[in-house]
């Protein structure tokens, strides 16, 4: 019998153990009493010749029962306490037996989450460095590009390599022109291969490295998404506000404040919560930050002037995108 069964047995009983000791001190001192009474004739003629030695002699008679059915009220009230006590703690114990088998299983399936990931940005690592060092522009036999809105992004993402660097007055006149992403080809590079099977993914990423400029800001992507799921943050999982084209513009035209205020879009506290405490205690994760949303804040500002509004609504939804989005709130760079 459980410890639930035995209070509802409990309450539901009747006749306690204490019942029949009780009905016998309830006789027992009732025929004394009587005895007592009776055999003094006396005695029972004084009793009723005042109200007042009535009164007296009925309380002497019924004080002693009231006591004697008090105390088997108390001690069968007391049994059913103890009974809901015990029950109470062992289902305490139970929960916390769930409790700790939940903990733990949540813990297993987020180390399992995490290796999985450390797993996948190995092999990306790897597949992205096997594919640059075979990429040959002189073999590719690629075709002349035509001019395009994304010519004149690769244009643009070239001007800011030229920035740092002399150029070299050296021909090479069998080295073919290479032909320059597209801006369907540089959206998909911001989301990153699906999968290590992503092989369209794997070679529009591998395009994307091509362009200097863009290939640093696309490591610097990497660089903190490796960094965030270590925290068990992915952009998959988010689910941020939409922001307007126009913020987008606005942002990359300098403006900072209430008219850029939409690209905060990121609502998930604890996320928010995690990465902001990240980014204040992990100097390295700061550093990485701080580098991506520069690189980013220079792709923007190539790419926005030929962008048109359903190209940077795709951008905002790209894990490269998101991750602008988390970290630019988080750092105060829409401030």
């Amino acid at each position: 019998m459980t410890d639930h069964d035995t209070v509802d047995h409990l309450k539901q009983k009747k006749i306690s153990p204490e019942n029949p000791i009780a009905l016998a001190l309830t006789i027992v001192w009732l025929v004394a009493c009587t005895v007592c009474i009776f055999a003094t004739p006396d005695l029972l003629t004084d009793i009723l010749g005042s109200l007042f030695t009535l009164m007296v002699a009925c309380t002497a008679v019924l004080l002693p029962l009231i006591i004697i059915w008090t105390a088997v009220y108390i001690s069968s009230l007391l049994r059913i306490i103890q009974a809901e006590t015990n029950e109470l703690h062992k289902t305490m114990d139970q929960f916390k037996t769930i409790l700790s088998e939940k903990s733990q299983n949540d813990d297993d399936g987020l180390i399992t989450k995490l290796a999985d990931i450390t797993a996948w940005t190995k092999q990306l690592d790897s597949r992205l460095n096997e594919l640059v060092d075979r990429c040959d522009p002189a073999q590719m036999g690629e075709p002349k590009p035509i001019p395009t809105s994304a010519t004149a992004l690769s244009e643009k993402v070239q001007k800011l390599e030229t920035q740092s660097q002399t150029t070299l007055p050296l021909s090479i006149p069998n080295k073919r022109k290479r032909t320059p992403i597209t801006v369907a080809e540089f959206i998909k590079a911001l989301n990153f291969p699906e999968n290590a099977d992503d092989k369209e993914g794997f070679r529009v990423l591998r395009r994307a490295f091509e362009e200097r400029e863009l290939g640093k800001m696309l490591q610097a992507s990497q660089d903190v998404l490796t960094l965030l799921s270590q925290n068990g943050i992915y952009m998959d999982d988010l689910k941020p506000n939409e922001p307007l084209p126009l913020a987008w513009r606005h942002f990359a035209s300098g403006h900072r404040g209430i008219i850029v205020s939409e690209l905060g879009g990121i609502q998930d506290r604890s996320t928010l919560t995690r990465t902001k405490t990240r980014l204040r205690n992990d100097p390295i994760f700061r550093d990485a930050t701080h580098h991506f949303l520069r690189k980013f804040d220079q792709i923007l500002i190539a790419f926005e002037p030929m962008a048109e509004d359903t190209e940077l609504l795709e951008m905002s939804t790209t894990r490269t995108g998101r991750a602008f989005m988390l970290l630019g709130q988080v750092a105060g760079s829409f401030d």
